[in-house]
């Protein structure tokens, strides 16, 4: 469904309420999913009129049409606690709480239009109700913001460096919003299958394998109950296994709550990668969340299993006991520092880096953690428009990064060497290679601290010494080379 399209159906929906919220927004359009994809009846516009009343004034149209849809959610095999947080969130759009079929009129045609016109029109590959909540109604109020989602962009790099295979992986996404991870991750599985079949790397006996465990092969879960709701609609619209869709404090999961049923008998499943954005705010635990997510992969029999996640680095300072858990179950390989206004569409400023973690072993002293400076991505954040990939150059951006990270070169990354005339500089300090010591991170907040920019102050201090060593401690500017470089930058701009 093209972006045109989707801020078309957008303003229809705030001419049926003007006052209507975003998460109201969203919700009204998951409530027609769940009505046409589980009752064959409601795509036909014209039996419309006979499974809604829109002359009844004992039961308003908008509350007929949640009836519908919580009888086609009833028949699905969701879990108990699921369902009830589904039911509980369509209440916000119910009419005492909308004034969506004020017009009766106008809400028939517009049901009308979006069954015949709207919902045909949704591709299998379409991010759609991401690009209504995200995309749309970023000029929401505070009282109205709803989640922090994810930058599309962004969340794919994140599943590019989770390395996802499809004959093997099982994805968790454990604070999944609306699902963005499980369907870029449910994407990348299913396009890769694809491929394989059709340069006939895999047999068609093969493919159907693959094809059965890929509908297992995506764990959801959000204690927000609205949250759930969207994923839902869109584990539906993807034809996902929706009985893989939890609410509950993702604190409380453990690995015996991923599990399903077939044909009568259950089964539980394993996860070996988990890409996550969890909350940032200290009340939530958001370094707990990252280790619980850890802890659930950890212990897999399976090599290559890996945790990805989007959080602000200065966490892992402020939360040093935390960190020395994590890494006593994982190694911390790579740390992508991204643009500081990647959050800004949502309202948010706080820098974030995307830290991926291999829980097949512990963090030893002798590793090494990649360090990458990803903050010209270009994108660019656009007034009206939001972010927006200005000179169409992110594409060759992120492959040259993964083409570092995969395939990079340690010693090229640091092949800057600080002599006394660029003593000051860091602008070439962009990519480096760091170890830490486990050992200290849970007494000493200056080993926890792993930003970018400590790391690059301990590098630029020990290069210090080595400096000061090499001359016996005893330094001096016979030529003013040095004091020239002190001149100089301090009268740049």
């Amino acid at each position: 469904m093209l972006l045109n399209d989707i801020k078309k159906l957008n303003q229809r929906i705030y001419e049926l309420d003007t006052e209507i919220s975003r998460n109201s927004k969203v919700i009204f359009v998951a409530t027609l999913i769940f009505a046409i994809t589980q009752n064959v009846d409601f795509q036909n516009v014209n039996k419309l009129t006979q499974l809604i009343n829109f002359t009844d004034e004992n039961q308003r149209p908008i509350d007929q049409l949640l009836d519908i849809a919580k009888e086609g959610i009833n028949k699905l095999d969701i879990l108990n606690k699921t369902k009830q947080a589904i039911y509980d969130s369509l209440r916000i759009i119910s009419g005492v709480n909308t004034k969506l079929d004020s017009n009766r009129r106008l809400f028939q045609q517009f049901l009308s239009d979006f069954i015949s016109k709207d919902f045909v029109s949704i591709k299998p590959t379409d991010l759609f109700l991401e690009t209504l909540y995200m995309e749309i109604d970023k000029k929401s109020g505070s009282n109205d913001d709803g989640i922090v989602l994810t930058p599309i962009f962004a969340a794919q790099l994140m599943i590019d460096l989770a390395q996802i295979d499809y004959k093997k992986d099982i994805v968790a996404d454990l604070c999944s919003g609306t699902g963005l991870f499980s369907l870029l991750s449910y994407s990348k599985m299913f396009n890769d299958m694809n491929t394989d079949l059709k340069n006939n790397s895999i047999t068609m006996e093969e493919y159907k394998k693959y094809q059965n465990k890929l509908y297992n092969s995506i764990i959801a879960n959000d204690a927000d109950s609205k949250m759930v709701t969207l994923c839902l609609a869109n584990f539906l619209l993807k034809s996902l296994n929706h009985s893989l869709i939890l609410c509950e404090d993702v604190l409380k999961l453990e690995k015996s709550s991923f599990k399903y049923k077939e044909n009568g008998e259950e089964k539980r499943i394993q996860p070996t990668k988990a890409i996550l954005n969890p909350p940032y705010e200290d009340a939530y635990k958001p370094l707990e969340i990252v280790e619980k997510n850890i802890s659930l992969i950890s212990g897999n029999a399976q090599e290559g299993t890996k945790v990805v996640v989007i959080i602000p680095p200065q966490k892992f300072g402020q939360k040093n006991k935390a960190f020395s858990r994590i890494l006593n179950l994982a190694t911390l390989e790579s740390v992508i520092k991204m643009q500081d206004d990647l959050f800004k569409d949502s309202g948010k400023s706080q820098p974030a880096s995307i830290f991926v973690f291999n829980v097949d072993k512990p963090h030893s002293k002798s590793d090494k953690i990649k360090y990458y400076n990803f903050t010209d991505t270009g994108y660019v954040y656009l007034k009206d428009s939001g972010l927006v990939d200005k000179n169409n150059t992110y594409k060759f951006k992120k492959e040259a990064l993964l083409n570092k990270i995969n395939n990079g070169d340690e010693n090229k990354n640091n092949s800057f060497v600080r002599t006394w005339s660029n003593f000051y500089e860091v602008n070439k300090e962009l990519e480096v290679t760091a170890q830490i010591d486990p050992s200290k991170i849970k007494t000493n907040k200056d080993e926890a601290d792993i930003t970018l920019e400590n790391i690059t102050i301990k590098k630029m201090l020990a290069e210090k010494s080595k400096l000061i060593s090499s001359v016996n401690n005893n330094f001096k500017d016979t030529d003013g080379e040095f004091e020239n470089y002190i001149i100089k930058l301090l009268s740049e701009d």
